[in-house]
């Protein structure tokens, strides 16, 4: 193999430095709604900039750019989506994450007090200025219910063994299921399922928006409350616990999963996502990426190790701990745990 020049070295540098214009580009082109402006078939620049109320220059210099990246393609003075675009930054896309990259334009900020987080050793106060926006909390579970939409049906398809094994309807808890899209898949797998999704106040607000237009409403229902101090109620045989534990340290950890642990029916099982750290001995750099996220954004949180995890579910009671490797189109790892019988 050829060895790198300093040249190498220093050009693999400067592509990493401005790596952040490809990902503002695509932040923007959510933001403007150049995705819906587009949908129904092919504009001129200036036709576009008057449909996001923009300026007619600018905007034909931002789609240049945005042809570069694949998300539209010209023909003679005309603008039109590709289908990469049209399935992913559309409001109506097969697979839009159009509200999940609308929420990176406040990571994207907050990204900006990385230095000062390292320096202070937690989250820079600066870094939560985006939380005071009263569109925070509707914003920021609606971009999460972007990509539950696309996973569900994989974590479904990892959980369908768990409830057919029951021999009887199934009871879930959704302990911090913010969106309620992992429940509202479930419930539409399995005619009988009955799920409770359980989250603060604030986002329950928006999970009865979501559960509503679901046609699965009458059998997911919401109840707000806080799990660090609220009971869940008991006799569940199903509990997930996704993307919340990512938010504590071990003691909390331990702590909640005790609490879902009491939430269960004797021998009850409870899912546990792992989808940002892989497991030991396995570092990747979404994980190491996901770990900074954290380090921005929470009070003691992280991308704990699937070996930590397993240890602390059987630290708060559990046994026969194993991990399942999730089906496509979800991504990660699930930890299944049983309460004792």
């Amino acid at each position: 193999m050829e060895q790198a020049t300093p040249f190498d070295h220093s050009r693999r540098i400067m592509d990493l430095l401005r790596g952040y214009r490809e990902a503002r580009v695509l932040i923007s082109f959510a933001e403007l709604g150049i995705g819906d402006a587009l949908a129904d078939g092919p504009l001129p620049a200036e036709a576009v900039a008057d449909a996001i109320g923009a300026d007619p220059g600018a905007t034909a210099r931002f789609l240049n750019a945005a042809r570069f990246l694949g998300l539209v393609e010209q023909d003679g003075d005309t603008y039109r989506l590709t289908p990469l675009a049209a399935d992913t930054l559309t409001s109506g896309g097969a697979s839009s994450v159009l509200n999940f990259a609308r929420r990176e334009a406040a990571f994207y900020r907050r990204w900006a007090h990385l230095t000062e987080a390292v320096r202070i050793g937690g989250r820079p106060a600066a870094s939560l200025q985006e939380e005071q926006d009263p569109n925070w909390v509707r914003d920021f579970t609606l971009a999460l219910y972007d990509t539950a939409r696309i996973a569900a049906p994989g974590i479904t398809a990892a959980l369908t063994p768990f409830i057919e094994g029951l021999g009887r309807p199934a009871r879930v808890i959704d302990v911090g299921g913010g969106h309620g899209g992992y429940s509202i898949d479930l419930a539409r797998r399995f005619p009988d399922l009955e799920a409770t999704v359980f989250d603060l106040p604030p986002v329950i607000e928006v999970t009865r928006e979501i559960v509503a237009a679901s046609g699965v409403g009458d059998r997911v229902s919401v109840v707000a409350g806080d799990f660090h101090q609220d009971p869940l109620g008991t006799g569940y045989d199903l509990a997930l616990v996704f993307g919340v534990l990512v938010g504590e340290d071990r003691e909390g950890s331990v702590r909640l999963l005790r609490t879902v642990r009491d939430a269960l029916a004797p021998g009850g099982v409870a899912a546990v996502r792992s989808h940002h750290a892989g497991r030991r001995g396995e570092p990747s750099l979404n994980g190491a990426l996901f770990d900074l996220q954290m380090l921005l954004s929470t009070r003691g949180g992280a991308a704990h190790e699937v070996a930590d995890t397993a240890g602390w579910l059987r630290e708060a009671g559990f046994t026969e701990v194993e991990t399942l490797d999730l089906p496509a189109p979800a991504t990660g790892i699930l930890l299944i745990a049983r309460a004792p019988a």
